[in-house]
């Protein structure tokens, strides 16, 4: 099968490399309308007498022609040529926002498409840290996502490490998308004042270790062929938040449980960590002299053991 292209009086080609490095930061409209440049030869030789009549003809405004233009100058796919179009293509670039460090992160500016080439022409920090955040995401962004990237760094005041950072987390765990990480770095720094790499570096540690103890619970208390109700979140967040209380109190809470009712059960055990706290138990000998305490008989229970021990226990009862 062989193809051929209806040229008709001029051929055109478009230099690839550039087309495709810049193809994927492209609007529909922006393809449409090089594909409109490529094919009139009368809009190449005079841009401004034509400008007009080619926009209506694409069913575009002339604003939106001309936005598709330097877009396509600032990828290195168009050449402008002659005094006053080039003085008035250069002249309508706008300025990208300046970076500052917004007191809260309600929103972040959007770019235009002529703003993005112009910040990544004229900026080697930040055509740098698009290149490398496309390489931790492992794929070309749009132009919406180059964006939303470049609004961290600039709006947001974040250094490059820490956004690539933050890039590399959500991918890893399998949040793919730009946005989302466009909203945790907005929480982060709204919520938790969270503003360098080093305390970024800390939180995920710390949230990580925090999702391993939950996960093990889930299994500790048999739930994890379901998902947990938002009472049972609330109550496992209350433990570890606020109560401060570390897996070996919780898995005597949990043993206690299921001595008295038999199966796991979190609003029970929930009850048992409730009563502790309430009494400023924070050590399993404290735990053991409230039971003798009460006269409750805790037989067979020891004083110290492994909590790994009943995670396998539990997960042994789960599949069983």
């Amino acid at each position: 099968m062989k193809l051929s292209f209806n040229y008709g009086q001029q051929v055109v080609v478009l230099p690839l490399q550039p087309l495709l490095a810049r193809a994927e930061q492209a609007t529909r409209r922006d393809l449409k309308l090089l594909l409109v440049l490529a094919a009139d030869a009368r809009i190449r030789e005079d841009y401004a007498a034509e400008a007009d009549r080619v926009a209506a003809e694409a069913g575009v405004t002339r604003a939106q022609l001309d936005q598709a233009l330097r877009f396509w100058q600032g990828a290195g796919v168009i050449d402008v040529a002659g005094g006053e179009e080039e003085a008035e293509a250069a002249s309508a670039v706008k300025a990208a926002p300046q970076k500052k460090h917004l007191a809260r992160a309600d929103a972040l500016p959007e770019y235009t498409s002529d703003q993005l080439s112009h910040l990544l022409e004229t900026r080697t920090e930040a055509r740098s840290l698009i290149d490398a955040a496309q390489q931790t995401c492992g794929r070309m962004f749009t132009t919406m996502e180059v964006g939303i990237v470049l609004g961290m760094l600039d709006a947001l005041g974040l250094e490059e490490e820490y956004i690539l950072t933050l890039l590399a987390w959500c991918t890893q765990h399998g949040k793919k998308s730009v946005r989302y990480a466009e909203k945790m770095a907005i929480a982060l720094c709204d919520e938790e004042e969270i503003r360098d790499a080093e305390a970024l570096n800390r939180y995920l540690r710390d949230r990580e270790a925090k999702e391993g103890i939950i996960s093990r619970l889930r299994t500790m208390f048999g739930a994890d062929a379901r998902s947990l109700t938002q009472k049972e979140k609330n109550a496992i967040t209350r433990w570890l938040d606020s109560y401060g209380y570390g897996e070996e109190i919780i898995a005597r809470a949990y043993e206690i449980t299921v001595n008295a009712t038999t199966k796991p059960s979190i609003p029970y055990a929930d009850s048992i960590l409730t009563r502790w706290h309430s009494q400023g138990i924070t050590t399993l000998e404290e735990i053991d002299a409230d039971a003798r305490a009460r006269g409750e008989a805790q037989s067979g229970t020891p004083s110290s053991f492994d909590t790994d021990e009943y995670f396998e226990d539990a997960l042994k009862r789960s599949y069983s």
